[in-house]
């Protein structure tokens, strides 16, 4: 072959090599870029399917901000697990083409062992923890309730299976029917203890078939099932008032500042649209809710309310008129929604008429209220050391201890023995009478 013809062939196939190599490069920096932009949040939340803005906005004020929307949905796993799994979300963003029914729960959560304990690792001991509640009426003075809860979790050797506390629902095997994607209704519940017993619970008010019940496949208990809103929680904007007073951003010296936020609260809930085209409308809500003839030493402090009260609504706000707070039940607790009366409710009884037990001591000890200017919870007086009578574990106690109080409860709670919610003795906590709880019944009968 001619000198200067090698010489052209092999700058040639040089050429391609080299240019192969840069294109080869490109290509993988290219996908590179692509596969890590298709796992960031703004790729899940607006490009792949923009469900509800939202969670968008809460998300972003969350305990889990920094978690990024695949750790929950796909999990954080190997990569190549990552690929394999990238396709099953593919309907989203055809979805999000074609149009679809925006979701208000998500089908798409990894089981909590392959994402939850990846930082919550459950071997740890974990302990109590105290949580403070402060509530505002809407009477003149907006006057303060406080109460005081000590929550368990759970204690001991984990996955000994000897937890106790609310964690206990995820260390035994806890399988239940839920009858609507939000799992709001949870008809049937079974549980299988460490010891290989196993008792089924149906809720006796239910108006569903056992035939019926077959239709649906029993899930395994999550974290999640209960913690559903630590992502990305749309909170009862009346909570965030009550949070804004009790922190110092709402001075609640102002007339009626409880309730002139209710007020506004309701108002605004007629509003939807994004937060740049209801600022003007809540702004001019606010305005004519202002107190007339305002001292002007109040002038700062109406200032403040003004400004915190126009975050609270925006934040509350949503874009569709049919949706609200309300569409998206947080299971944590059983204040709003019935949470944990989902099946602690007194209706979900086993083939011997016995209820899951409602105690409410099995999540946290008795709540200690205490109302500004007025009475409050009374502790048992009950001595170190002495245990509680085995009735008080009766799976129908919270359900039968009304009528089958006697004198014998005065040596742990004391003489003065009268129900009530007014507080000055152990029968009468606020926390607990003279008001509804949703979702429970203590009357339901196999």
């Amino acid at each position: 072959m001619d000198q200067g013809v090698r010489r052209w062939t092999t700058r040639g196939i040089a050429t391609i090599l080299i240019v192969g190599a840069i294109a080869f490069i490109a290509l993988g920096a290219g996908g590179i870029v692509a596969w890590e932009y298709s796992n960031s949040d703004q790729f899940c939340a607006t490009t792949c399917h923009s469900v509800h803005p939202e969670e968008i906005r809460s998300h972003l004020t969350s305990s889990h901000a920094n978690v990024k929307c695949v750790e929950c949905h796909i999990g954080r796993i190997s990569t190549l697990h990552m690929m394999a799994l990238k396709p099953e979300h593919a309907k989203e963003l055809w979805g999000m083409i074609v149009g679809y029914e925006r979701p208000l729960t998500s089908t798409t959560l990894r089981p909590s062992r392959q994402n939850c304990e990846g930082c919550h690792w459950p071997q740890v001991e974990h302990h109590d923890s105290i949580a403070v509640i402060k509530r505002y009426a809407t009477d003149a003075d907006s006057t303060e309730t406080t109460t005081r809860l000590t929550l368990h979790t759970a204690m001991g050797a984990v996955r000994e299976k000897k937890a106790r506390g609310i964690h206990w629902h995820i260390e035994n095997d806890v399988q239940f029917i839920a009858t609507d994607p939000q799992r709001r209704a949870i008809p049937w519940v079974q549980v299988k203890t460490a010891d290989g017993k196993t008792t089924t619970y149906v809720d006796a008010t239910a108006k569903i078939t056992p035939e019926e019940l077959k239709k649906y496949t029993p899930r395994r208990m999550e974290c999640f099932d209960c913690h559903n809103q630590v992502g990305h929680p749309l909170q009862n904007p009346v909570n965030l008032v009550d949070e804004a007073i009790a922190l110092g951003r709402i001075d609640r010296s102002l007339p009626s500042t409880k309730a002139r936020a209710v007020t506004l609260i309701e108002q605004a809930s007629k509003l939807a649209g994004m937060p740049d085209q209801l600022a003007p409308q809540i702004d001019k809500l606010i305005a004519e809710s202002a107190p007339k003839d305002l001292p002007a030493d109040m002038k700062d402090k109406e200032a403040k309310f003004e400004k915190e009260m126009k975050r609270i609504l925006l934040d509350s706000s949503f874009s569709r008129p049919e949706l609200s707070w309300k569409s998206f039940p947080n299971h944590t607790g059983h204040n709003d929604f019935p949470g944990c009366f989902r099946c602690h409710d007194g209706k979900h009884l086993d083939e011997k008429g016995e209820a899951i037990r409602l105690q409410c001591t099995l999540c946290h000890d008795l709540p200690q209220v205490r109302r500004e200017g007025g009475k409050g919870s009374v502790a048992s007086t009950v001595m170190a050391g002495l245990a509680p009578p085995s009735s008080h574990d009766a799976p129908n106690f919270m359900r039968d201890h009304r009528t089958r109080f006697d004198d014998s409860c005065a040596m742990c709670h004391g003489k003065q023995l009268e129900f009530g919610r007014d507080g000055g003795n152990f029968c009468a906590n606020p926390a607990c009478h003279g008001r509804k709880y949703p979702g429970v019944s203590l009357s339901a009968k196999p």
